[in-house]
Formats: C-alpha cells, sequence, structure tokens
C-alpha cells in the first residue's frame, strides 16, 4: 500500500514540475510612428484582461520594444497612448495553441485634434496626469439615470460645489468650461455644468486656466483659476438631445414675504454635429430647486427667488479656417429677503455688537451677448476677435432696524439704535472687445503675438436715503439724534484700453526666449449730486456739499518683461522677471485738487512642472500682480447708506502688490485606482489695501481704506481617493485642510494683528453596491482660530459642521423613490450664539413611453419646513452671523419629458 502511494506522489509532483516549467505565453510588442516607422519611446502601454476590464500591466515602450510575460490563454486589450498621438486599442485573443511568444507592431497616428497643445487625452480609468492635466474618466464614477454634469463633478475628488453651484477644484476656482476642447460657454460654468447629461462624457480634464497669450504662444502664463474640458463620448458627438417639463405646486412657510403656489417651467435642447446649438429657458418661483431635476444644491444661500433664464448658444465646426461661437441671453432674479444680522466688532478697549433686522425687495434683469471669432489666415497666422455686450437694470427698496450695543469689562449698554429706508435703481451696461493676432515661422518656437483691447463700462444709479440714528451714553441718557433724509443722483463709467505685444525666439529644441510689453490705461469717473429734503417746499432741493463730488481718475500701468522657457524631458520650466511702472492721477474737480502717484515694481515669474513617472506630477508656480484701488475706493465722499458703518474714500491709496507660490504634487495609480492630491499656496502683499476703523462720537463706525505692509496667508488642501471595493460599486475620498493667516487693520489708528489658524476634513463618498440603488454622502468639520492683537479678550474660536446624504432606489415597474438631507451646524462666535439648519428633500416619480423618455414626478421640498438659513462671516475685526429666511415646504407635481437621438449609438436599455 505504501509502494502505491509513494509512487502516486512521484507521479504528481514530476507532472507539476513539469506543468511548473512550461514557458508561459508572452506578447512583445514594438511601437512607432505610422509615417516614419521609427520607435517611440516612452508611449504608455496598458495590458487589459477582456471582457471584465481588469488592469494587468502598464509600463512605457522602449526602442527595442518590450514584452508582456507569464499570460494565460484569454482575449487581452492593448492600450496605447502617447503625447500629440491618437490613443490606439488593440484587441486579441491568446489560445492554448499558440507558440510562448506572439510579436505586436502597433503605428501611432498623430492626433488632429488641435487641443493637444493645450490638454492631454488619455483612455486609462479612472484618471491620468500628464503635465497640468488630470483626466478622469466618466465611466470610473458612475451616476444614476438622468444625472447631470454637475452631478459627476460632485463625484470627483478634489472637486467642490458651492450652494450657487460654483464649481471649485483644490480650492481655486473653475472659470471656464470647454467641449471637446472647443469653446461654446462663453459666459456662465453652470450653463455646461447644470444643462448637459452626464452620460454623454467620456472624460472631464481639469487643468490650469491659461492666458490667451499663453495658450498661443506656447509661454505658460496661469490665471490662478481653474477650467474644465468636457470630453464626449464617441458615439456622442453627433446627435440631439433635450428634456422639457412643467411643474406646479403649493407649499411655503408661513411667513408674509413667502409664496403660496410655486411652479417650474422649462426645457434645454442641445444638437450636435457639423454646428453646435444649444438652447435652455427657465421660469420658477422656488429658487431653482427644480429645473426637470431636483436641484441638491437646495434652495441657495437665503431669501424667497423668482428667476428667469434664456440662453441661446450657436458654434460652427464645419470650417477648418473660420471658427466662432456666439452666446446670447437673459436671466432675473426678484428676491424678497429678510435677515437678522449679529456683528461683533473688535475694537482696542471694548466691543460693539450689532442686531440687524433687515427686509429687503430686490429685482434685477441682464441681456448678454458674447461673441468669439478666430480665423486662420494661413498655416503661420491666425486672428480671432472676443466681444462681449451686457445691459442690465436693477432695483431695491430696503428697510433696517438697528441696535448697537457697546461691551467693555462691566456689563454693556445700548449706545445706538435706529433705523433705515432706503431704496435705489440702476441701469448699466457694459462692452469689452480683445483682438488678438498671432504670427508664427517656420522655425518651431518663433512667434509674434499682438493683442488690442477695450472696454467701457457706464452706471447710472439713483438712489434715496432716510435713516434716524439715536445715540446713548453709558447711563442711559439720550446724547443725540441724527437724521438723514436725501436723493442722490450718482454717474460712474470707465473705460480701459490696453495693448500688448510678445515675441519668443526658439534657441534649440524645447527651449526658447520669450520678451513682452504691455500697457493699460483705465480712466475713471464717479459723480455724484446729493439733495436733502426741504420741509419748507416738501422737495429735495436742499444741496448737500458733503455728500455731492465730482472725481476722475487716471490710471496707466506700463509692463516690461522676458523669460526663459524649456522642455527637457520629464522637466517643464520657465523663470523671467517683469518690471512694471504704475502712474495714478486722482482728481477731485470739486475740490479743485489733484494727487500724482508713481510706482515702480519689479518681480520674477518662475514655474517648474516634473513628471517623475507615469501618474505621477509635481508642480511650482511662483506668480505677482497688482490690484488697484477702485474709484471707491479712492473717491473722499461719506456713503450714508449705512449710517452706523460709514465708508468713505481715500485718494492717497498705491497699488498693492501680491506675490503667490503654488505647490502641487498629483498621483493617481491606475492599477489600484488610488490617487493622491497635496495643493499648497502661500502669499505676501505689499501695500495691502487695509480697512482704518474710527470710532465717532455715539459709538459710529467711520471706514476708510489704507496701505499697510506685512500681509500673508497660507493654505493646504489633501485629498485621497480610493475605490470601495470593485471600482464600479463607488469609491470615496478623504480631504484634509489647513490655513493661517496674517492680516492688519487699524482701530482708531492703533494697528490691530489680526491672526488667524484654521482646518477642516471632509469626506465624500459615492457608493453605486447593486444596479438600482445609489448613495452619496458629504461629512465636512472645519475650525478657525482668530486673535487680535490690540484686544486679545475678544479671540474667538468658530466650529462649522456640514453633513449631507442622497440615496435613490429603483423599485419594479420603473418606479424610483429618492432622498436628499443635508444638516448644516454652526457653532458659537465669542458671545454670539451657535445654530442648527437641517433641509430633507425626497421625490417618488415613474418612468414610462419608449425608451423611459416621459416622467411623472412628485417632489417634497424643504419637508422639516424649515424657513431659515445661517451663514458666518469672519472679517479683520469682526465676526458676523446672518439668518436669512427660505421657502420653507414645498410640494411639487412635474412632468418631464426628455428627447434624444444618436445615430449609431445603442439605445438605451428598457425596463
Amino acid at each position: 500500500m505504501f509502494r502505491k502511494f509513494a509512487a502516486i506522489t512521484v507521479f504528481v509532483v514530476s507532472c507539476l514540475t513539469t506543468f511548473a516549467q512550461m514557458p508561459g505565453r508572452s506578447i512583445r510588442v514594438i511601437v512607432q510612428d505610422s509615417t516614419s516607422k521609427q520607435p517611440l519611446d516612452d508611449a504608455t502601454i496598458s495590458l487589459v484582461k477582456a471582457p471584465a476590464g481588469t488592469l494587468l500591466h502598464r509600463i512605457r515602450s522602449r526602442r527595442q520594444g518590450i514584452s508582456f510575460h507569464n499570460l494565460t490563454p484569454g482575449d487581452y486589450r492593448l492600450i496605447t497612448s502617447y503625447l500629440g498621438y491618437a490613443t490606439d486599442t488593440t484587441l486579441m485573443t491568446l489560445a492554448g495553441t499558440d507558440s510562448t511568444e506572439r510579436k505586436l507592431r502597433i503605428l501611432l497616428h498623430h492626433a488632429a485634434n488641435a487641443l493637444m497643445e493645450v490638454v492631454v487625452h488619455a483612455n486609462i480609468p479612472p484618471a491620468i496626469v500628464k503635465n497640468d492635466t488630470i483626466a478622469f474618466n466618466a465611466g470610473a464614477f458612475p451616476t444614476r439615470p438622468n444625472a447631470t454634469v454637475e452631478d459627476l463633478l460632485r463625484k470627483l475628488p478634489g472637486i467642490e460645489i458651492d450652494k450657487n453651484g460654483n464649481v471649485t477644484m483644490q480650492g481655486q476656482k473653475v472659470d471656464k468650461i470647454y467641449l471637446d476642447g472647443k469653446e461654446f460657454f462663453l459666459d456662465d460654468p453652470r450653463t455646461a455644468t447644470q444643462n448637459l447629461p452626464a452620460d454623454i462624457v467620456d472624460q472631464i480634464e481639469a487643468f490650469d486656466s491659461q492666458t490667451e497669450r499663453a495658450r498661443l504662444t506656447g509661454v505658460r502664463e496661469t490665471t490662478g483659476t481653474k477650467s474644465l474640458n468636457i470630453k464626449l463620448k464617441k458615439s456622442r458627438k453627433k446627435g440631439y438631445f433635450g428634456k422639457l417639463y412643467a411643474g406646479t405646486g403649493s407649499g411655503g412657510p408661513a411667513s408674509p414675504s413667502s409664496v403660496t403656489s410655486s411652479y417650474s417651467v422649462g426645457g434645454t435642447a442641445t444638437s450636435l454635429g457639423d454646428a453646435w446649438v444649444f438652447g435652455t429657458g427657465n421660469s420658477n418661483n422656488m429658487n431653482n430647486q427644480f429645473t426637470g431635476t431636483d436641484n441638491k444644491n437646495g434652495p441657495g444661500a437665503g431669501g424667497v427667488q423668482t428667476l428667469n433664464n434664456l440662453q441661446l448658444n450657436f458654434r460652427n465646426n464645419k470650417q477648418k479656417a473660420l471658427s466662432f461661437t456666439l452666446n446670447a441671453g437673459t436671466n432675473g432674479t426678484r428676491t424678497t429677503l429678510d435677515q437678522t444680522d449679529q456683528r461683533l466688532t473688535t475694537l482696542t478697549d471694548s466691543s460693539l455688537l450689532e442686531n440687524r433686522l433687515r427686509h429687503q425687495v430686490s429685482h434685477n434683469q441682464s441681456v448678454h451677448g458674447n461673441a468669439y471669432l478666430e480665423y486662420t489666415i494661413d498655416s503661420f497666422s491666425l486672428i480671432n476677435l472676443r466681444s462681449t455686450v451686457t445691459p442690465s437694470w436693477s432695483g431695491s427698496s430696503e428697510l433696517d432696524t438697528v441696535a448697537i450695543q457697546t461691551q467693555k469689562t462691566g456689563p454693556g449698554y445700548l449706545s445706538n439704535q435706529g433705523r433705515t429706508d432706503n431704496s435705489n435703481h440702476s441701469n448699466e451696461y457694459n462692452i469689452n472687445n480683445i483682438l488678438n493676432f498671432r504670427r508664427r515661422w517656420r522655425r518651431p518656437g518663433r512667434t509674434l503675438y499682438a493683442s488690442l483691447s477695450e472696454s467701457y463700462d457706464h452706471q447710472n444709479q439713483p438712489q434715496k436715503i432716510f435713516s434716524l440714528v439715536n445715540n446713548y451714553d453709558s447711563t442711559g441718557s439720550h446724547l443725540s439724534q441724527t437724521l438723514t433724509n436725501q436723493t442722490q443722483a450718482q454717474l460712474s463709467r470707465n473705460e480701459t484700453y490696453a495693448g500688448s505685444i510678445a515675441y519668443t525666439e526658439p534657441l534649440k529644441p524645447g527651449h526658447l526666449l520669450d520678451f513682452s510689453y504691455h500697457v493699460n490705461r483705465t480712466i475713471s469717473h464717479s459723480d455724484r449730486q446729493a439733495f436733502d429734503y426741504d420741509t419748507v417746499t416738501g422737495h429735495y432741493d436742499l444741496p448737500d456739499t458733503l455728500t455731492t463730488n465730482h472725481f476722475v481718475s487716471y490710471n496707466t500701468i506700463q509692463r516690461v518683461g522676458a523669460g526663459y522657457n524649456a522642455t527637457d524631458g520629464r522637466y517643464r520650466y520657465q523663470i523671467g522677471l517683469t518690471l512694471q511702472f504704475s502712474d495714478l492721477d486722482d482728481h477731485n474737480l470739486t475740490a479743485k485738487t489733484a494727487l500724482n502717484q508713481r510706482q515702480t515694481n519689479w518681480y520674477p515669474r518662475a514655474s517648474l512642472i516634473y513628471t517623475p513617472s507615469q501618474g505621477k506630477n509635481v508642480k511650482l508656480v511662483y506668480t505677482a500682480s497688482t490690484t488697484s484701488p477702485t474709484i471707491q475706493q479712492l473717491q473722499p465722499l461719506p456713503d450714508l447708506t449705512n449710517p452706523f458703518l460709514v465708508r468713505i474714500g481715500n485718494p492717497g491709496l498705491l497699488q498693492q502688490l501680491t506675490h503667490t507660490l503654488n505647490a502641487s504634487y498629483t498621483q493617481f495609480n491606475a492599477r489600484n485606482f488610488q490617487n493622491l492630491q497635496i495643493a499648497l499656496q502661500g502669499n505676501y502683499t505689499e501695500h495691502e489695501i487695509t480697512p482704518s476703523t474710527t470710532i465717532l462720537s455715539g459709538g459710529i463706525q467711520q471706514i476708510q481704506y489704507v496701505n499697510v505692509n506685512g500681509i500673508w496667508h497660507g493654505s493646504s488642501n489633501i485629498t485621497y481617493g480610493f475605490p470601495l471595493g470593485n471600482q464600479r460599486k463607488g469609491n470615496s475620498s478623504l480631504g484634509v485642510r489647513m490655513n493661517y493667516g496674517r492680516d492688519i487693520s487699524l482701530l482708531n489708528g492703533v494697528q490691530d494683528v489680526n491672526t488667524s489658524l484654521g482646518w477642516g476634513s471632509a469626506w465624500k463618498l459615492n457608493f453605486h453596491p447593486v444596479e438600482k440603488l445609489f448613495v452619496e454622502g458629504l461629512a465636512s468639520v472645519n475650525y478657525t482660530n482668530t486673535q487680535y492683537s490690540v484686544n486679545p479678550g475678544q479671540n474667538t474660536n468658530t466650529w462649522l459642521q456640514n453633513y449631507s446624504v442622497d440615496a435613490s432606489y429603483e423599485l419594479p415597474g420603473a418606479i424610483t423613490i429618492a432622498s436628499n438631507y443635508n444638516l448644516q451646524i454652526t457653532g458659537p462666535q465669542g458671545t454670539l450664539p451657535s445654530k442648527t439648519v437641517a433641509l430633507w428633500n425626497a421625490s417618488i416619480f415613474k418612468d414610462f413611453l419608449r425608451d423611459r423618455s416621459a416622467q411623472l414626478r412628485f417632489s417634497a421640498f424643504g419637508i422639516l419646513n424649515t424657513v431659515s438659513n445661517f451663514s458666518q462671516t469672519i472679517g479683520i475685526n469682526y465676526q458676523e452671523t446672518s439668518q436669512t429666511n427660505l421657502p420653507g415646504r414645498i410640494l411639487l407635481l412635474s412632468f418631464i419629458y426628455r428627447f434624444r437621438h444618436f445615430p449609431g449609438a445603442k439605445p438605451r436599455p428598457q425596463s
């Protein structure tokens, strides 16, 4: 028996040894240029197991080729990408009878898309990093049916969206949206994010916004903001889609300013192909909470709003030499605002606690027209024109009741009490034109760039001011009463003319010098005439010399710069120097005085982009910028619209110069789908324009802006993203931020140094465990410590917490239930109390008709009938908590019809 067992054991071991020594199957790959047949180094090759989509290997090519070893029989997909070339995908099958090594030659073709100069494209999920671009694969971030681009953006690590729909990435504002690398949405980025469906998106590419000069010359020049490029799926590049919707219901809080019935009606339509056409329109009286789908941004910061908007965009894509984009539209808002403010102002030996009750009704309507035309004269020259025209009309009436307590070591006392009743109307129009020209030569890198621009802004703002202020001493005795009852006619206009010229000269491939000159001249006029009320005549016919003034400011800026730019392997860097001359002439025509100020500033510019390996990126950028004082900060006139906080201009203000250093590290691992983003920022400001507060009799504050030095800030943002098991089930991210700042203000002539230390953390969840269930979660905690050098007893600690959960589940019969809950907890600020706000929305809807194109929806907004919202503001020498009204509970029954047609695309699945 033992001999039989030993023989069997020897046989099994022999078989296993023979099998282990059998050579595994291999693939040897050589990547070449399709035209020259020259090998391409550093092309990215990814080996994906089909059909599961599992990434097995990702390496860079070599001239002699690369090999994948020990492969089992089955189906594979090779994805090859290289900067400046179209991505290649090759399908192949390894059979059990194949030889041990298969040789494969991949020929890459040059990409025809001109955006390759700006954005790098890739097809590797879930994201890839190339230079300053992060490309997020939309397929790695599952969204529910009929989701918008904004819903997709919420899931991406490092991206945040506020209550108004504004998008930021790593603390930087997103101010530009491209569609397939082309300009289409020239105005508000929210038009794209809130109207385009997420299921047409292949990738979201995020990169630093560049100036027009940088785009045309290749010399890096960032704006401090971010841009997003929405890359469409191949099957969605031609076709049309849109939706129509209408809803009505009842609701609103038990407030006299609230509405008793709610409605929302509108639609969007988009056509893609040789020409792009986009149109949207909406009218609602429920704070934009429903625009064909429930808005996750909620009712906004506060107030009850009736809104309307109409937008039409057009772009031609058929002509190669001439491309143009046209945007036109109008939008308006009517807001009823009931607000309670508590403001604590720190003084040298005391503090002022202001309680304000405000009722305001405001309206505004604006019309905008935008045009962008680019004409390619020949293969070396192009010219483009960007024009904007924006007329607008607005008005408001505001009634305030104010009480101010002066607080010292003992009990506080009522020092001021009063009310204001103000109204104003404004008519304004703005015109901007920018003309750019670029000329290239046969020698790569030699470029001439020239630009001319002009802008004109005209505003006519008549207003009526009424205020009655009573002043008291610490014993409660009435000291004085001040009455202001006047009308003002304010006429302002600003004219700006600018010209630029730049030249780049190559030294060798990848290395070039740049030279530039820029001149800018701004002429600002501010004319105000004020008349007091005459009790004898019953008219406003008594001239008020205190608030009447005619003021003109001439500001001329000239900049001369030179720099060195290089692209050397994994490094891209630049270094340069800019010299700026400023000439500011202020003329007080009423007082017949003039003041001339000249400044000379010089500052370096530098940047470095280092790519240590595929998926990793290190970036350092130093920039400097100047900020000129506004005409309102210069004109020596008191602003009496708030008699408790009077602002007055200072014609002696200088320009402020801000130095900014940004550093970032980005890492995306395509094997385990983990990612890390680190962003650091610091700035130092010379001649900072800061408020100087003087306490007048009765505790009235007068603020005049002055220049100070010694202002600096630092901040950091770290985001770590990771999958939840199988990436198809969702992902999550953790974020941590820290900031420290040093600001200076003046209190009664004494310098008050304000230091603030803050930290915060955020957790974001996108969970899709089964096909019909979507869960999104967000939790954030933020802490700020503020200290004052003049009055340390007023140092404060503040906490702000936000928690939200959004979930939907599809039941049998194409019925879906959805719910969104948001909780905001505002901690106490000194003597200001803490506040808690909870908002809960829910809906149930039924899809029907072919392709589930129709939907009947019942939505409940503000189920808890939350009728107010809270916000915190921390200034240089004050903290403020505001409570504003909200629409409250709204019940809405709506019908939505969606339509789409993409030739050649697979039909959507039906339930």
